[in-house]
């Protein structure tokens, strides 16, 4: 059996159809599988990016942190009780402005960490301007305090005397012997 020339062409022909088919079947599945991995790389570097740039945040959080905390009073960790010197403090800085304390009642003590918080409950009366400059007092404080609750009402008609409630959130830490490291009072 002897093949032509022509039928020879036509089976070259024929072998490399089949090979270019299934070379494009297999590429085409390979090439499916090669773009996935591509997308798959190109988003872990993005997320490698946002991950470093939260590392570089979180370093500079701590350090803000760290100076912030700087501020705080410091009690002792065998301290029981840190609401009476904490109701002092407040009554102290109100006195100094004429506001009238008439009732603090403390609430439960909430640790976060190094740090705690204490809510004291106080109603209160007073002067507008007795009121403003107690605030800005506890403003100044830095993260000492923080006033999440106010309400004020006329104490009586005509009097020019506010009354009301302000829930005062006081910021510490608690170390061993730390009360004889307390910052002075701003």
């Amino acid at each position: 059996m002897k093949i032509s020339q022509r039928e020879m062409v036509l089976g070259v022909a024929t072998l490399a159809l089949i090979m270019g088919g299934l070379t494009y079947v297999v590429i085409h599945k390979k090439m499916a599988v090669h773009r996935t991995n591509k997308t798959k790389i190109e988003n872990l570097r993005q997320q490698i990016l946002l991950d470093e740039a939260r590392i570089r945040m979180q370093q500079n959080w701590i350090e803000e942190l760290n100076e912030l905390q700087k501020d705080l009073r410091v009690f002792n960790t065998e301290q029981k009780s840190v609401s009476p010197e904490l109701m002092k403090t407040v009554n102290t800085i109100a006195g100094k402005h004429g506001l009238h304390i008439t009732r603090s009642q403390p609430r439960t003590e909430k640790p976060t960490g190094d740090l705690f918080e204490l809510p004291i409950n106080c109603v209160w009366d007073g002067e507008l301007e007795a009121l403003v400059d107690f605030l800005t007092e506890l403003q100044q404080q830095g993260v000492r305090y923080d006033v999440r609750s106010l309400t004020a009402q006329p104490a009586g008609k005509n009097s020019g005397k506010l009354k009301g409630n302000i829930v005062i959130h006081c910021v510490y830490t608690r170390k061993p012997g730390g009360a004889l490291k307390n910052p002075p009072e701003k």
